[in-house]
């Protein structure tokens, strides 16, 4: 059940300006197909053109799915700060109803049955027995595809928690040139045998420091939950990922900029996924 609850609070960023055209024609084709070939609501009895039926209903699904997407999703995403699986949900099963109450309406039209509360239930009843099953399987396969490829975007942030932090990572080597820096400005280091290799923003510029330490020693000057190890070699700080690529072998993770990247080893990603939502 805790599992279950963590996947439907996870962030889900959407774009208000979607295709919902397109939506709305996938929308129609699913009505369509239910309507056609599993002809619930009695259309297994009728005599008349049921492709004729099929193709109104889907006519209508494209409408009203235009008309969702113009008047209410985009508003609400507008709103929401933080745009969640639990609001994909929502937003899929209020559109299927809308879609299944129109339905009705357009019943009475076509059939010149009289509209009431039972004719509607129906048609709810019918709608969210089919959708709710499509919806979760919808918003699961499009989750794992932003695992996949949309990562960072998907990972919590808070840069300017960071932003109001320092970081001093120590060199236990003679000199001791400890590295001080805005924690908000490391990127990510790099194992090299005895020594790490600090990577940092300067002035907007990556560069990079070498310190005679280890890993374990960096997570503890860091001390920061954003602060992950995500390969033996290499640690990286979550805030600043700016993509990310991969499967659950592995991912790339770009930090800093395109020429930087961090290897995300297949023993790591369990973890990292963990961090997601």
């Amino acid at each position: 059940m805790n599992r279950l609850i963590s996947f439907f609070s996870r962030p889900l960023p959407q774009n208000d300006n979607g295709n919902w055209l397109q939506a709305g024609l996938i929308a129609g084709a699913i009505v369509f197909f239910l309507l056609f070939f599993l002809r619930p609501f009695g259309l297994g009895q009728f005599e008349g053109n049921i492709f004729f039926v099929a193709l109104c209903f889907s006519l209508l699904a494209v409408a009203v799915t235009w008309c969702y997407g113009a008047c209410v999703f985009r508003p609400w995403v507008r709103r929401v700060k933080t745009w969640r699986v639990w609001h994909e949900c929502v937003a899929i099963l209020l559109l299927l109803c809308c879609i299944s109450m129109s339905n009705s309406v357009v019943n009475t039209l076509l059939f010149h049955n009289s509209l009431s509360p039972q004719l509607v239930l129906a048609y709810l009843y019918v709608t969210l027995l089919f959708g709710i099953p499509i919806t979760l399987t919808i918003v699961a396969l499009e989750y794992q595809r932003r695992l996949r490829t949309r990562l960072a975007e998907l990972l919590p942030k808070d840069t300017d928690a960071q932003a109001e932090e320092t970081v001093t990572f120590h060199d236990t080597s003679v000199r001791g040139n400890d590295l001080t820096l805005p924690l908000s400005d490391f990127l990510y280091a790099e194992a090299q045998k005895n020594c790490v290799d600090i990577y940092f923003l300067r002035e907007g510029h990556v560069e990079h420091q070498q310190l005679r330490t280890t890993l374990t020693s960096v997570l503890a000057d860091a001390n920061e939950k954003s602060i992950f190890q995500c390969h033996r070699s290499f640690i990286v700080n979550l805030n600043n990922i700016l993509s990310a690529h991969g499967n659950s072998n592995g991912y790339q993770l770009t930090v800093g900029d395109e020429q930087h990247t961090v290897p995300v080893s297949r023993s790591y990603v369990s973890k990292l996924r963990s961090f997601v939502g």
